[in-house]
C-alpha cells in the first residue's frame, strides 16, 4: 500500500473535522507490534471516504479489503469487504479519531442479509489500547 502523497488542496479526516480546507487527499494509520499490525489507508472523496484496510494480527488469519464509509461525529463508519481463507465477507467497522490517531470500536453485532453490522453505533466501546497513528 503507498501512503505517501503530496496532494496539498483536498480535506484530511483530521483537518476536515477541524473545517480547515487545506490537506491530503489521502492519510494512512498504522498500528505495529512484533507481532500484530493494522493499516488503514484512507482517501477522500468529497464527504465519502474509500480506501483499504488490512489485519496482520497474530494467531489469527490475515485479512486485507477495502472501506467504504463517512466520518460523523469523529467517528468513521464504513463497510469492510474483505477476503480472509479465500472467502469474501463484509462487516461494519467503526473507528473513533482522536487527535491524529483512531482508534477501532467494538460491540455487539448481527448479521443482515449476509453483512455483519453493529446493533447499536453510539454504544460501541473505543477503550482498545490498540490505536492506528498517522503516518507518512
Amino acid at each position: 500500500m503507498a501512503c505517501n502523497s503530496n496532494n496539498e488542496n483536498v480535506e484530511s479526516a483530521d483537518s476536515k473535522l477541524a473545517g480547515q480546507a487545506k490537506s491530503k487527499a489521502l492519510n494512512c494509520y498504522r498500528y505495529a507490534t512484533i507481532s500484530d499490525t493494522i493499516v488503514l489507508k484512507l482517501i477522500h472523496i468529497g464527504d465519502a471516504i474509500t480506501g483499504t484496510l488490512v489485519y496482520n494480527l497474530k494467531e489469527k488469519d490475515r485479512n486485507m479489503g477495502t472501506i467504504r464509509g463517512a466520518i460523523r461525529d469523529s467517528v468513521l463508519v464504513a463497510d469492510y469487504t474483505f477476503m480472509s481463507e479465500g472467502i469474501q465477507s463484509v462487516r461494519q467497522v467503526a473507528f473513533k479519531l482522536e487527535g491524529s490517531s483512531f482508534t477501532e470500536g467494538y460491540g455487539d453485532s448481527y448479521d443482515s442479509n449476509g453483512k455483519t453490522v453493529f446493533r447499536n453505533l453510539d454504544s460501541l466501546d473505543y477503550s482498545s489500547r490498540i490505536q492506528l497513528t498517522e503516518i507518512a
